[in-house]
């Protein structure tokens, strides 16, 4: 049996999500900010500065891939690329994988213009993927990241981040674009300035910071939801509720147990861009929980041992060795960061481009 598990998402719920989201489809939207307005604070990084940025990183992640040292490659790193480069030096140190190895091409920079804001820049790339024998929810590997297949090699659009003036540049997220997935162009100045877009801005079909939240919804019910509406179909929505649905990732309920997922809010930060058609790029991260418990747990009762849960390969190394199968509940936890295109009202549907992260915690009983 598989219930989409409730829960708090972003906001203060999935009625309030849809009311603004399905609102914002149906009004006038306010101009949007020319792509040349000036902004505060500090001035935008530089191209030749996100390209030093871009080298250093590359630098450094393939020595770290090449000797294993894990303090080498936690330095570069921050935020969901962070937990997904722990993960990945955890399940190396259980001797079921090692870090990824990437070959990459010449970047493209998405320069924003300075908004007040820690500095942060995109980088989109193609990338190679070297070596990484047997790592979990690894591109290529059987059970993919949430599911998801991606292709071992791809371009990928990399989040880096400054958290104040004098402090280092890290990667702070890594998310691919499936095969025909593309990324619209952008609203750049003529010095090649992209015009950020306020999270809470009214211009699109629905305010940015609320895209999580919609494509959540459409995760956890599938295409009968509401959120649909306004979410497009695609690999990384409705793609991602028919994997949990059909636990492609390997986690299962035994008979007479119940199995759940939901797609969650995060604390990490939320970007936005602003496309040339007026609609928004947006960068976050989402929490993709998936529990396997017998019903008492569910339902506050006295759990009682149902029958032993079967763990998925992927996920051992993450859980103390030597126990016996767990028999009460298993849980699960991905980390996934997104990149989503937002069009301007009346523009069509919110498309979900690219994802990254992936498996970060587990936990059994």
């Amino acid at each position: 049996m598989a219930y989409p598990k409730r829960g708090t998402r972003l906001l203060a719920g999935a009625a309030l999500v849809m009311t603004a989201a399905l609102g914002a489809a149906g009004c006038t939207s306010a101009p949007a900010t020319p792509a040349g307005a000036g902004t505060s604070g500090a001035g935008p990084v530089s191209a030749a500065e996100a390209r030093q940025v871009f080298s250093a990183y590359v630098s450094v992640a393939d020595r770290a891939a090449v000797t294993g040292d894990a303090s080498l490659a936690l330095s570069r790193v921050t935020g969901v690329q962070k937990q997904t480069v722990d993960a990945q030096l955890k399940a190396a140190q259980s001797g079921v994988g090692e870090l990824a190895r990437y070959r990459y091409g010449a970047p493209t920079f998405y320069l924003p213009q300075r908004d007040g804001n820690p500095g942060w820049f995109v980088a989109s790339v193609d990338r190679t993927l070297v070596s990484q024998p047997g790592a979990p929810g690894a591109p290529g590997s059987p059970n993919g990241t949430a599911g998801v297949p991606l292709a071992v090699s791809g371009r990928v659009l990399m989040l880096f981040e400054q958290g104040s003036t004098n402090s280092p540049w890290l990667l702070a997220s890594t998310s691919q674009l499936p095969p025909g997935s593309s990324v619209p162009p952008l609203a750049a100045n003529s010095a090649g300035y992209v015009a950020t877009v306020p999270l809470t801005s009214g211009a699109q079909l629905a305010s940015p910071q609320i895209t999580g939240p919609l494509q959540a919804a459409v995760v956890d019910d599938g295409p009968s939801s509401p959120a649909a509406k306004v979410v497009a179909a695609g690999s990384l929505t409705t793609g991602l509720y028919a994997a949990a649905r059909d636990s492609v990732t390997g986690l299962t309920a035994p008979r007479g147990d119940i199995y759940l997922w939901e797609l969650a809010g995060t604390h990490y930060s939320t970007r936005a861009l602003r496309t040339a058609g007026g609609g928004a790029l947006v960068f976050y991260s989402m929490y993709l929980d998936s529990t396997v418990e017998v019903p008492a747990i569910l339902n506050k009762g006295v759990p009682a041992a149902g029958l032993p849960i079967t763990v998925p390969g992927y996920v051992d190394f993450l859980l103390p060795s030597g126990k016996p199968a767990p028999r009460l509940r298993v849980d699960t936890q991905q980390l996934l960061s997104f990149t989503a295109v937002d069009p301007s009202a009346g523009g069509g549907k919110i498309q979900v481009i690219a994802m990254g992260g992936g498996l970060t915690y587990a936990d059994a009983s």
